[in-house]
C-alpha cells in the first residue's frame, strides 16, 4: 500500500532535457494497421517484429508487448483511439498480444518518476509495476493498480478513449511490468522524468501553449496595425 500511494502522489517533473517519451509511434510500417508488430528492440538499438527502428533508449520490450494501433476520427484499426486529445502520440500504443504481462526491460537501471496514459474496458482491469530486476524480478519497487476507466469515443470507433493519466516511480528500477487482457487495456506515451501527467516531446509546445503563443501574435498584429493607421 505505501508504495502505491508513493506512486499516485508523485507530481514533480524534471527539466525538459531529461525527458524520455515513449510514444510507440512507427513501429507499425503502415498506418492505419490492423496487423501489430512486437515492439521487442525498437528502443534497444535494434528491429521490432516488422523491420522498423527507432530511438535506442535501452529499452527493450517482451514478445507480447506488441505496438496497437490507435483509430483516426472514424477510424477502425482497434478498440483504442487517443480521441484526438494526445499532443505526443496519436497513432500508436502499447497492446497485449496475448492476457498476461508484457515487460519493458531497462539494462542500465532507471531512478526516478514514470508517467503514463492508459485506458481500460469496463469489466477488465489490469496494473503497471517496477521491479528491481529484469524481466519482472526481484523486489516490487511500485505498483498501481488500474480499473475499468474508459467512457469510450464514439467518433472515433473506440471503446477505449480517452486515455487517462497516471504515475509511479522507484528507485533502481530494472524493468516495468504491464497486466491485462488483450484487447480490453492500452497503455501510452510513457514519460521517464516525469510525474503524473506525460508531456510532449522537449521543443513542442502542449495545447495551451499554442493558443497562448496564437493570442499573443494576434494581439501584436494588431498593435501593428494601430500603430499604422495612427501614422
Amino acid at each position: 500500500m505505501k508504495a502505491i500511494a508513493a506512486a499516485l502522489l508523485l507530481t514533480a517533473a524534471s527539466p525538459a532535457s531529461a525527458y524520455t517519451v515513449v510514444g510507440f509511434e512507427r513501429i507499425n510500417p503502415v498506418y492505419p494497421s490492423t496487423s501489430y508488430a512486437q515492439i521487442l528492440g525498437f528502443y534497444n538499438g535494434g528491429l521490432s517484429s516488422a523491420g522498423t527502428s527507432g530511438p535506442n533508449y535501452g529499452f527493450a520490450f517482451s514478445a507480447n508487448a506488441v505496438a496497437l494501433c490507435l483509430n483516426p476520427l472514424a477510424g477502425n484499426c482497434s478498440s483504442a483511439s487517443a480521441g484526438g486529445l494526445q499532443p505526443t502520440s496519436r497513432r500508436g500504443a502499447l497492446g497485449l498480444a496475448a492476457d498476461g504481462q508484457a515487460v519493458l526491460d531497462i539494462a542500465a537501471g532507471y531512478t526516478g518518476p514514470v508517467a503514463f496514459r492508459y485506458a481500460v474496458a469496463p469489466g477488465s482491469g489490469g496494473s503497471i509495476a517496477l521491479y528491481a530486476g529484469l524481466g519482472g524480478t526481484g523486489a516490487q519497487l511500485a505498483l498501481v493498480p488500474l480499473f475499468a476507466s474508459a467512457a469510450g469515443c464514439p467518433a472515433f470507433n473506440a471503446t477505449l478513449c480517452p486515455l487517462a493519466p497516471g504515475g509511479l516511480g522507484g528507485t533502481g528500477v530494472m524493468s516495468v511490468v504491464f497486466t491485462g487482457q488483450a484487447g480490453k487495456i492500452v497503455f501510452d506515451d510513457l514519460t521517464f522524468g516525469a510525474g503524473n501527467d506525460p508531456l510532449p516531446p522537449p521543443g513542442v509546445p502542449e495545447p495551451a501553449s499554442w493558443a497562448l503563443m496564437l493570442t499573443g501574435f494576434g494581439l501584436a498584429g494588431s498593435a501593428l496595425r494601430g500603430r499604422r493607421a495612427t501614422a
